[in-house]
């Protein structure tokens, strides 16, 4: 039996609140648009879109200015204490990380406060800095490696159920996120090799 050395987290829908689909049910999107705008998110995730890019775009779309649109963002996105509470003590016996579909670490890091990911990650990936995005193999294998350990050593905490099963066929074992509680019986059965 393999022991798990790592817990490698999401980050919007998990540690962060997903704002962007509830920006684009409030405005009421087109299905033409909403469609292009899951474009424009992969574009950027991949890294082959600018963030300004990326962002004036998506403005576009919702018929408001790119400066609406971030603070918009930034009224919608709240971040999950509890869990990052709960990751610190994680560290204290696992290496954590963050892989997140996102263009930049600078994007990351703009969400959290002053040291937060310094005193809960390990690492902390962002997809458009790889290349790879998920469900990508690639993504999880970078991961891994550059956590110094072998996927069959990883857990993946992530809201999207095509993102854990991707984890999974690559050999790390996967949680689809709910809520904290559940997400914490999970991880603790699968840690305790129950």
């Amino acid at each position: 039996m393999v022991v798990i050395k790592a817990v490698v987290f999401d980050c919007f829908g998990v540690l962060v609140s997903d704002s962007l689909a509830h920006i684009v049910s409030d405005f009421g999107v087109s299905l033409e648009d909403i469609e292009e705008i899951v474009g424009l998110v992969v574009a950027a995730n991949n890294g082959s879109i600018k963030p300004d890019d990326y962002r004036k775009a998506i403005a576009d779309k919702l018929g408001v200015s790119t400066e609406e649109y971030i603070e918009r963002v930034k009224q919608e996105e709240q971040i999950n204490t509890q869990l990052l509470d709960y990751i610190k003590i994680l560290r204290t016996r696992y290496k954590t990380a963050i892989l997140s579909n996102v263009s930049s670490l600078e994007s990351l890091a703009s969400r959290f406060g002053d040291g937060q990911l310094e005193q809960c990650f390990d690492l902390v990936i962002a997809s458009g800095q790889i290349g790879h995005a998920k469900p990508e193999a690639q993504a999880y294998a970078i991961t891994a490696s550059k956590l110094g350990l072998m996927l069959s050593e990883c857990v993946l905490i992530d809201d999207r159920i095509d993102y854990c099963d991707a984890a999974i066929g690559v050999g790390m074992q996967a949680i689809e996120y709910h809520n904290f509680e559940q997400m914490k019986r999970d991880l603790n059965k699968i840690l305790s090799g129950s």
